[in-house]
């Protein structure tokens, strides 16, 4: 019962979190709340330089044993940088899976040793890495051709 408490608390923060705010930069230019990986930025995603650094190293410590330091997960956890999520790709969806993880999973919680600043910053790091995915897949694409 603690686990659905958990979960129902970090749902409401990242709702509340999102009420109100921007976009991220990362949006198209029909500035309809979609970046250009087909993710959904319902909550506002950091991208200056100094957020991306701390979300790095908390990805680093806390993210990078499951899905690796690039993002594109192991053989038994989730590729972050394809944008394939099954509990959904809005920003206050990955926020809730951080905060509270996922009952019956490996993904465990992280409300608890992680501020929600730095719950933030790792979203922006994980954009981040969709971004060099998408950059390799296209370099691998031309190289193949």
């Amino acid at each position: 019962m603690s686990t659905l408490r958990a979960w129902i608390a970090a749902t409401v923060a990242a709702v509340a979190l999102g009420l109100g705010a921007g976009w991220s930069p990362a949006v198209n230019a029909a500035d309809d709340g979609v970046d250009r990986h087909g993710m959904e930025n319902d909550m506002p995603v950091p991208s200056d330089e100094a957020s991306l650094e701390n979300g790095k190293d908390r990805y680093q410590a806390r993210c990078s044993y499951c899905h690796r330091p690039d993002g594109r997960g192991g053989s038994s956890s989730v590729c972050l940088a394809c944008q394939k999520y099954k509990w959904g790709s809005k920003s206050s969806s990955i926020y809730a899976t951080i905060a509270a993880g996922r009952p019956l999973t490996k993904m465990g919680a992280f409300a608890t040793s992680l501020s929600q600043e730095e719950i933030m910053n790792i979203i922006g790091y994980i954009r981040y890495l969709q971004e060099w995915k998408i950059k390799d897949d296209l370099a691998a694409a031309s190289t193949s051709k």
